[in-house]
């Protein structure tokens, strides 16, 4: 077998086994690829557990509270889970586990006590505070639906995009559904 044909068969075989396991955690810089993942939030919204099947068929459980928080994003059925703050504010203090509802460049997090995106058990429940974030390409929260944050932050950076300043022709509204069509637009161009 020459090395052309070696190497196409070792890509077919890494692309089946990432096509087995398309859901996956992050856990500070490792990515874990599951063939099977489940997870518990309590009502605060902190992990409770994490149970999976990583992509070589070794079943673990994660528990351990510290080693819960060093989960930073989860992946499953096409929605991420991200640990977020619970204050945009305060980046360093409390922390939730929030769906994201845009993702790209700029990611947009909505949750609201109730508010359901997905019939999924594991991402239904209460979260007692009505969170609507922008997260910046830095790292940065904002709030989106403060005034001063649109006016000092969010806007003039979107307009720092000459595209998206030749397309968008909407109003820079905070609502909820307007806000995140406007950043999809955004993310889908300019890089």
């Amino acid at each position: 077998m020459n090395i052309k044909k070696i190497t196409i068969l070792l890509f077919l075989v890494s692309a089946g086994i990432n096509a087995i396991a398309q859901d996956y955690f992050i856990k500070g810089k490792d990515t874990v690829f599951c063939q099977q993942l489940e997870f518990k939030l309590n009502a605060q919204e902190y992990l409770k557990s994490v149970k999976y099947t990583d992509e070589r068929g070794n079943a673990s459980t994660i528990t351990d509270r510290f080693e819960l928080l060093d989960i930073i994003t989860i992946y499953q059925g096409g929605i991420y889970l991200d640990k977020i703050p619970l204050k945009a504010n305060k980046p360093d203090s409390y922390i939730r586990y929030t769906i994201r509802a845009v993702d790209g460049k700029l990611r947009v997090y909505l949750a609201e006590q109730g508010y359901v995106h997905n019939p999924n058990p594991n991402f239904s429940g209460p979260s007692g505070i009505y969170r609507f974030f922008l997260k910046m390409p830095d790292g940065t929260y904002y709030k989106i639906n403060s005034k001063k944050n649109m006016k000092t932050y969010i806007i003039p950076y979107l307009k720092q995009c000459s595209e998206f300043n030749k397309s968008y022709k909407g109003d820079f509204s905070s609502k909820e559904d307007p806000f995140m069509e406007m950043i999809r637009l955004y993310n889908s161009l300019c890089k």
